[in-house]
């Protein structure tokens, strides 16, 4: 196969055996290793075929990284987009995994069940633990920007963000 003369160079090759060890790293990092066999594949099979390293190495950046998905990002956006029934499923789905765990470690399921009970009632969540999200709107409200009419409601009825977080 005929390749052109910039993937002929020594420099261009360079570049990319440093492109490819980042690449390599990454993927060692976050103990990708499918993704890291699929690198290494698809180099030695790119460079049977081509004989150029630089081309085999363009490539297997290419399968690894827009074919196959190794370049992903997760975003955490589907935390953002569920709504409050989500997060009640959730929460019981937790809870009951909670009640399972205690059961397995020989707790009486009752009591287990009691235990669990006993810690989701003493937690609340309030506006003063709002508060605490961060320094720069920590007394604002600005967090309340992202809520629904009815969880706005729902926060009226508390106060202000000020008014709880005056006295921290």
């Amino acid at each position: 196969m005929k390749v052109p003369a910039l993937l002929k160079n020594k420099y261009v090759f360079y570049a990319l055996c440093a492109l490819a060890v980042l690449n390599v790293a990454g993927y060692a990092m976050v103990q990708a290793w499918e993704c890291l066999a699929l690198f290494g594949l698809s180099a030695y099979s790119a460079h049977c075929y081509s004989g150029n390293k630089c081309v085999a190495i363009l490539a297997a950046l290419f399968v690894a990284n827009f074919v196959f998905g190794c370049g992903r990002v997760k975003e955490g956006i589907d935390e953002t987009l569920k709504g409050p029934e989500d997060h009640t499923a959730d929460a019981a789905h937790s809870a009951s995994e909670a009640v399972e765990g205690l059961v397995d470690q020989g707790a009486d399921p009752e009591e287990a069940e009691g235990m669990v009970n006993q810690q989701i009632e003493a937690f609340t969540a309030d506006k003063a633990s709002c508060c605490k999200k961060d320094a720069q709107d920590k007394y604002t409200g600005d967090w309340v920007d992202g809520l629904s009419n009815a969880d706005k409601g729902t926060c009226d009825a508390w106060g202000t963000a000020a008014d709880k977080c005056k006295n921290e």
